[in-house]
């Protein structure tokens, strides 16, 4: 179970090949990750070294610029009471400080910069490949008014899902199946509405843990 990029990584280590015969179901939050574009043209041109690492120097100095405008407590907050549309009661100096604490270890600055610009280290996995491979049940418990990953990502989500394993409501034919629970909060639904994201977890867990 993940929310975020943390959903992301869970549905990621649920398609694992070394792991997935023992995941009874992947519960994703908001799950964040890039799917294929198929409209695309792939460029096969060579870039020129010169301005590519102008442009690379350039990115990096924008990105670490704002980065540290980022990290300000001030700034963090507002940020939060952003994803936290419907009810923002928890964001308080203690979330804040959760969040900042992270940002003023030493390579930070990195890990904000390769998340912005989507550079880590190894092939890319779209969301789509990874739902291809999942073999467990799926629960969807999102939240709607969520400003960053809107609920077009979690309408994909069933559409690809469908189209890889069929319209398999409740596990009628198997294990491939999923769920969506519409919660109404944002980006951390979890957190701003813990009963309604509980109360769909428990509920999932009762279809998939069923004996």
């Amino acid at each position: 179970a993940g929310n975020s990029l943390g959903g992301y990584t869970a549905m990621y280590a649920s398609s694992d090949e070394r792991i997935k015969d023992n995941v009874k179901g992947c519960i994703l939050l908001n799950a964040a990750g890039r799917f294929r574009d198929l409209e695309a043209v792939e460029d096969t041109s060579e870039p020129n070294p010169i301005i590519q690492s102008i442009s690379a120097a350039i990115q990096r100095f924008v990105i670490a610029c704002s980065f540290v405008y980022t990290k300000q407590p001030l700034r963090i907050e507002q940020i939060l009471r952003q994803v936290y549309p419907i009810d923002d009661s928890n964001v308080d100096a203690d979330l804040v400080e959760s969040i900042r604490t992270p940002a003023l270890d030493d390579s930070a600055a990195e890990v904000f910069y390769r998340v912005i610009t989507k550079n880590g280290s190894g092939p890319q996995a779209y969301v789509d490949d990874i739902l291809k491979e999942l073999e467990c049940p799926v629960l969807l418990a999102w939240g709607e008014s969520d400003p960053w990953i809107r609920s077009a990502a979690a309408d994909k989500m069933e559409r690809l899902h469908a189209e890889f394993h069929g319209e398999n409501v409740g596990g009628e034919n198997g294990s491939k199946w999923i769920k969506r629970v519409s919660i109404d909060a944002g980006h951390c639904p979890h957190d701003e509405a813990p009963e309604a994201v509980n109360d769909a977890i428990l509920g999932f867990m009762d279809e998939v843990l069923v004996v």
